[in-house]
């Protein structure tokens, strides 16, 4: 098992033809995206194309049937994905990092059998991990476990063929892997918000689902080095992933504009031009709005090359370099969040007030921009990089303490398996 090679990377031959699958599929993806978009479904047939493509597969190790990626150049796929489609782009980005948190926090053989599943079958991994949406519970009865509660939103889990559930047991936070199938897990399809609608973000219901002891990623319980600081190398790869598809969204809405005031665009009377594309006023905007995506690009692809070099570092990574890739971040996190905001966003200067007509669809990318980066607050992100500056301190590892759960959803104690469970008063 040593000699298996964990994300090593493809030549830059072997690159470009991954590429170019990828944005095969980008231009397929971009050619529907409206209309799938106000249909609001489940993206099956989507994940279909990217199964098909390999794309799934691309950083499972060549040994298990997928393609040999590092993740630098997942993130750079994702980014191809997500111009065309900002939902698809995220669940792809979701897929990777839920690849990542099986190689962080599985042991060899559950990280293996994930990993051979998304490589040879093109598995999709979904996951169920919401920190602020955590009031899952494990009820132990007789030496079983049982999985109860409501996620109120869980992205990709209803269409994946794997899912990561976080959650707490005892106080302790735990990791579960499990089928998406099992008896007692359902789906209630009701993601409907104003953008990344084909994410299938949808709440998800846990009604005594059993859980087994080989499915509990347990490799941090026997892990030599600082265990904050590897487990904390998740919470920083969510973060790229959203530096990343954020990116690629504000490159899909730039390139959209382009080419709606090269076909449609009309020069303003007062400037005595012919053509709308002659406009100084256009020609800055594009100018200055491609200098900041240019700008979110290079820090995104540095952060992403030393998260990289942290992960493979193991136990040998020290505090001084956690903090260090957490800053980086961070600072990636903010420029990605303002660029595609602001791109998104100040486009419609350029495209004229015709260009808000529905059939164009122009407002997609604010639309899908603007709903995920309210995910997580970018201030806290900016107050990372300022407290460095400042007060000289660098970032440690984000722990969240367990959500108060509501009297309904309390566990009841030793309550024996054959009876009823009491409802609550």
């Amino acid at each position: 098992m040593s000699d298996i090679q964990i994300y090593p990377g493809l030549s830059d031959a072997e690159f470009e033809t991954w590429a170019e699958k990828a944005r095969d599929v980008a231009r397929q993806l971009a050619a529907t995206a409206l209309e799938r978009d106000r249909a609001n479904k489940d993206p099956v047939e989507e994940l279909a194309l990217l199964r098909d493509s390999g794309l799934l597969g691309l950083a499972a190790p060549r040994e298990f049937g997928g393609a040999g990626a590092n993740l630098v150049q997942a993130l750079k796929i994702s980014r191809i994905i997500a111009a065309a489609d900002g939902s698809i782009g995220q669940l792809i980005a979701y897929h990777y990092s839920n690849g990542v948190w099986t190689y962080i926090l599985g042991t060899r053989q559950q990280w293996e059998k994930t990993a051979r599943g998304v490589g040879s079958q093109g598995w999709f991994q979904g996951g169920v991990s919401n920190p602020r949406d955590q009031w899952n519970e494990i009820e132990h009865v007789g030496g079983r476990r049982f999985l109860n509660g409501k996620r109120t939103f869980a992205t990709g889990a209803s269409v994946a063929q794997v899912i990561t559930v976080s959650l707490w047991d005892n106080g302790k936070r735990a990791h579960y892997q499990i089928p998406p199938t099992r008896k007692g897990i359902s789906f209630g399809s009701d993601w409907d918000n104003l953008g990344q609608r084909l994410t299938a973000s949808g709440s998800v219901t846990f009604d005594r689902v059993e859980v087994f002891e080989n499915e509990l990623l347990s490799a941090l319980d026997d892990y030599q080095g600082d265990v904050e600081l590897r487990d904390g190398l998740r919470v920083l790869f969510s973060q790229l992933i959203f530096i990343n598809f954020y990116l690629g969204i504000a490159e899909g809405a730039l390139a959209a504009a382009a080419d709606h005031v090269r076909r449609f665009g009309r020069p303003w009377p007062e400037s005595g031009l012919e053509r709308a594309i002659d406009d100084p006023y256009h020609l800055v905007l594009f100018g200055r709005l491609s200098a900041g995506v240019a700008a979110g690009i290079a820090i995104a692809d540095k952060a992403a090359a030393l998260y990289e070099a942290a992960l493979h570092a193991g136990s040998s990574i020290t505090g001084q370099q956690w903090g260090e890739l957490a800053t980086i971040i961070d600072q990636g996190k903010i420029v990605a969040n303002d660029v595609v905001l602001d791109v998104t966003a100040r486009i419609f200067e350029a495209t004229g007030a015709r260009s808000t007509a529905n059939k164009y669809g122009l407002d997609i990318y604010w639309r899908n921009a603007r709903t995920h980066t309210v995910h997580d607050p970018v201030s806290y992100r900016a107050r990372e990089v300022g407290t460095y500056l400042l007060a000289e301190t660098l970032p440690r590892p984000r722990t969240y303490a367990q959500p108060p759960q509501p009297e309904a959803h309390k566990p009841d104690e030793q309550r024996p398996e054959a009876v009823p469970r009491r409802k609550a008063s």
